[in-house]
């Protein structure tokens, strides 16, 4: 794991609205980690070094040692109620939206479980977007527990990847074994499935064309900050986008064997 210099500034979060757990001093972004939170332990550690904590209105969030899925520690997320938001915030990486690596961890919780995978500028909860919602049923680290997050080459420049407990369920969210990672033969898959595939005319006006559309199962186009705009099943060759206003979209091809490929183009 590529650790950092940090500096963390504790405050009480007792009483107040919300709170962040640290400031970063030289965190430089990095391109990959893997954090199994075992050299941390409750209560004195809430975050990794170079990673932040954001909590509004009593959530909470810790290390915690209560079975976790390897080692000795992982990290703890609960809160239920309204504007009980608690965010767990990954370290600066330098290749977010590469689309060559994804994020792997194992997940449990004591209940029906609920929460939410996506980045954030810097430590603005306000600024958080879901990329993927997470429900959890399994309560222990089981062969159901790994989940793998894909991240677009939509996510804005600087943003962070983080995972958030929206404060909608009431169980007690655990997660373990944080891996950001390259994406194991994406070379092979992009040569087999995508190669030569084109999205044109670029620039567009109503519509867009598919050159193969034979192993597509969707397409989704974002927005330039990263929205989800349009969501087209089991696509035709020929894409209607006349809703869409001038701008910069990402165009992304969803395969059937689960891997993706995405286009810039601009609606003239």
């Amino acid at each position: 794991m590529n650790k950092n210099l940090y500096l963390k500034l504790y405050v009480p979060l007792l009483g107040i609205v919300g709170g962040i757990s640290a400031i970063n001093a030289q965190c430089a972004p990095v391109n990959s980690f893997s954090e199994n939170f075992d050299t941390y332990s409750s209560p004195n550690s809430i975050v990794p070094t170079c990673w932040d904590r954001i909590i509004l209105n009593g959530a909470s969030q810790i290390i915690s040692g209560t079975q976790p899925a390897s080692g000795t520690s992982q990290i703890y997320q609960t809160g239920y109620g309204a504007g009980k938001i608690s965010i767990v915030v990954m370290p600066p990486l330098t290749n977010i939206n590469a689309g060559t690596h994804h994020l792997k961890v194992k997940m449990k919780a004591n209940g029906a479980g609920y929460l939410e995978f996506g980045y954030i500028k810097d430590t603005l909860p306000d600024t958080f977007v879901t990329l993927q919602p997470i429900t959890i049923t399994n309560m222990s680290y089981d062969s159901t527990s790994e989940r793998i997050f894909t991240v677009p080459i939509t996510v804005p420049d600087g943003m962070r990847l983080a995972i958030r407990n929206p404060g909608t369920s009431f169980a007690g969210h655990y997660w373990d074994d944080a891996v950001w990672e390259q994406i194991p033969n994406l070379g092979t898959h992009e040569n087999d499935i995508s190669a030569g595939i084109r999205v044109y005319p670029n620039p567009f006006s109503d519509i867009l064309n598919i050159t193969d559309i034979k192993d597509v199962k969707k397409i989704t186009i974002n927005d330039a900050v990263g929205r989800v705009v349009q969501t087209v099943e089991k696509p035709a060759a020929t894409l209607s986008v006349n809703n869409l206003e001038r701008g910069t979209y990402f165009v992304t091809l969803h395969f059937k064997n689960g891997t993706e490929k995405s286009f810039k183009a601009v609606k003239n």
